[in-house]
């Protein structure tokens, strides 16, 4: 099933914010090719042993593909686009250079806790066929 041209989505599974855009990317991906899986999974291992850098899933989101990672303000923009759908409007934040991006992300990041007060959504994101593990 996984391969280096699978389309992995890392998450925080600790993380009430990140179950959250998990579920939403697989409810809203119409390419259909998405997967979600945890920072704890033995595919995130495995696809972490591959590079010499890797960012710090705590830290980011972070998308493997086409053998690639992508982390922060970069990963959001590539989901968009990947999910096809309407949110790849988001692709026009190109533009904006990315350490004004990333300075965005990581002040939403930092504060992520208060503003996901709702429960954990983790039980249902995982019942999901495109959650991996």
């Amino acid at each position: 099933m996984l391969n280096q041209n699978s389309t992995i989505v890392f998450i925080d599974d600790e993380c009430i914010f990140c179950n959250f855009w998990g579920k939403y990317i697989l409810k809203n991906d119409k390419s259909d090719s998405i997967l979600i899986s945890p920072s704890t999974s033995n595919i995130f291992k495995e696809i972490k042993k591959q590079f010499n850098q890797f960012p710090n899933p705590k830290e980011t989101i972070i998308l493997y593909y086409k053998g690639k990672i992508y982390s922060k303000s970069l990963a959001v923009i590539k989901i968009t686009i990947l999910m096809k759908n309407w949110q790849a409007i988001i692709s026009v934040s190109y533009i904006i250079p990315n350490f004004i991006r990333d300075f965005i992300y990581d002040t939403i990041s930092r504060n992520r806790k208060s503003i996901m007060l709702d429960s954990c959504v983790i039980d249902e994101l995982k019942s999901k066929d495109k959650y991996v593990i």
